[in-house]
């Protein structure tokens, strides 16, 4: 009784009543605007709310950049830690030397929580890591869906990559550690495997996992191959989709790789150029790889394909006989090169309805916005024309044009906003029945041709010549005062006590023989 009536002194305040007497008020007491729905949702509601986080990949405690602000979510309630652990835990990164002994040490007390993985990407950096850590993680994470590994070291990963061999339910696997043969046909194993991503891939000596280096001293012989996978073996896998990028293995290797799956219907096909294998992978070498699943394949995705353009070469591989194809994406500097007639004889496949064309170099050069012009016009022009009167199934073009955004030295005046042609072969296109739409333009027309102005001004300014232009440009310009990018730069910098009165010359040389407005 006594600690009831100091625990009502403790939640009452002194107060003056009606009466102006001193005495104790009961101590406010909120009422609820409504019901509180954290509390009477159901968990599953819940989680899918929770889900709506920043992903799981960025915030687990085993990332580098981690995040405390999604962690604070455990310590609500343990109806919410119930809640959010599987999200916390569904996609790990494993990039740190130190949180791989933590993240082992958290599933064997709590092996609950390996059920809860279901994406892991692997780095191994040039640090030295335990590759059994990395091995046993994975073999506790049984029920993963998908798995990357990118290794830069010269590890063995023998017990890694044996231990991704042994998981049941991986659907996607991407290899970007220079796999050998050898292990590609070893990973090709998992029944349920659909999605498969191969990165600098090549020949092994012997049963090596990793290519070797050179792989000049290699030879892939028949013999060879059917060692590998037997022609038992052949059309056998449940693959659906294969990625090859930068192969280090000549295009026998991966036309014996298209070998194994019994129905591909994706194949993508990235940085060719960028092989010490380049001159290998030509359009008719790429013709011979895709005709392995010719059939079955309904989406294609090739990059820059070399070739000499010496005549009788071709410059894209023949789609007609691909009886499922529906999507095919191909670079402009391969499409382009044919003939309008030639190339809708190749594309003239019964369902492909969609195409779509890259002015991506790969990395190389940048595109420029010189690379799309009149000669891409009238291309499309007579390709439209040649279209009106083919049967062809083309529904969709896109255009994929994303040039860098600046100007290399002086910019011609004449030089038009790029889109403008897009549009022309748009207009021409739909009267063929075809649609074309191409990708956000970074500049609008207006600001295309003040950028103009402002690369030409300053590459005047480099030089010492452009107080002339810049007077001319006043004259005929109904704009206003412009300056030279360096100019307006110093003008924004100078404060308003620093500047003089009219002050709208600025000289650039001690001598005061150049100025600019």
């Amino acid at each position: 009784m006594r600690w009831a009536r100091q625990s009502w002194l403790r939640q009452s305040k002194l107060g003056i009543s009606s009466d102006g007497l001193l005495c104790f008020l009961p101590s406010p007491r909120r009422t609820p605007e409504g019901p509180d729905l954290t509390l009477t949702i159901p968990d599953e509601l819940l989680s899918l709310i929770l889900d709506y986080l920043p992903p799981a990949s960025s915030s687990s405690p085993y990332r580098d950049d981690e995040l405390t602000d999604p962690l604070s979510l455990l310590l609500v309630c343990r109806r919410w830690q119930s809640c959010y652990t599987p999200i916390l835990y569904r996609e790990l990164y494993l990039g740190k030397i130190q949180r791989p002994n933590k993240l082992l040490k958290t599933l064997k007390h709590r092996p609950t929580f390996s059920g809860y993985i279901k994406t892991l990407d692997i780095y191994i950096g040039s640090g030295r890591i335990n590759i059994d850590v990395l091995a046993s993680i994975v073999q506790y994470s049984c029920l993963i869906r998908k798995i990357s590994l990118y290794a830069l070291s010269q590890e063995e990963l023998r017990p890694l990559l044996e231990a991704i061999a042994r998981l049941e339910y991986v659907e996607f696997l991407r290899l970007d550690c220079n796999p050998s043969i050898c292990t590609i046909v070893h990973q090709l194993e998992l029944q349920s495997l659909r999605h498969l991503k191969l990165s600098c891939y090549g020949l092994g000596i012997g049963n090596e996992l990793r290519a070797s280096e050179p792989p000049n001293d290699i030879v892939f012989t028949k013999h060879y191959a059917q060692r590998l996978l037997p022609l038992t073996h052949h059309y056998t896998g449940a693959l659906i989709s294969l990625t090859i990028a930068t192969p280090a293995a000549p295009p026998e290797v991966t036309e014996f790789i298209m070998c194994w799956p019994t129905a591909l219907i994706r194949f993508t096909a990235v940085g060719l150029t960028h092989s010490f294998l380049a001159v290998q992978y030509t359009p008719a070498s790429m013709q011979r790889i895709l005709g392995r699943q010719r059939d079955s394949l309904k989406d294609i995705s090739l990059g820059i394909m070399p070739f000499r353009g010496v005549l009788g070469e071709s410059g894209m591989p023949d789609f007609s006989s691909f009886c499922s194809l529906e999507t095919l994406s191909m670079s402009r500097y391969n499409l382009l090169s044919e003939t309008e007639a030639n190339t809708l004889q190749k594309l003239s496949a019964p369902l492909l309805h969609h195409l779509r064309i890259s002015f991506e170099t790969e990395g190389q050069d940048g595109t420029e916005f010189s690379d799309l012009g009149a000669n891409e016009t009238a291309w499309f022009k007579n390709f439209a024309s040649a279209a009106q009167s083919a049967n062809t199934a083309l529904k969709t073009i896109f255009i994929k044009f994303d040039p860098k955004k600046y100007f290399d030295g002086d910019v011609d005046e004449k030089l038009r906003w790029p889109w403008a042609y897009l549009d022309e072969a748009a207009q021409v296109l739909s009267e063929s029945g075809i649609t074309l739409t191409h990708s956000r333009p970074c500049w609008t027309i207006e600001q295309w041709e003040e950028e103009k102005v402002q690369a030409n001004m300053s590459m005047a300014h480099d030089r010492g010549e452009h107080q002339d232009q810049i007077k001319e440009h006043m004259q005929e310009s109904s704009v206003g005062t412009v300056f030279c990018r360096d100019c307006r730069y110093e003008l924004e910098e100078k404060s308003e006590s620093e500047r003089e009165p009219n002050d709208g010359l600025k000289s650039h040389d001690n001598s005061g023989s150049e100025e600019c407005y």
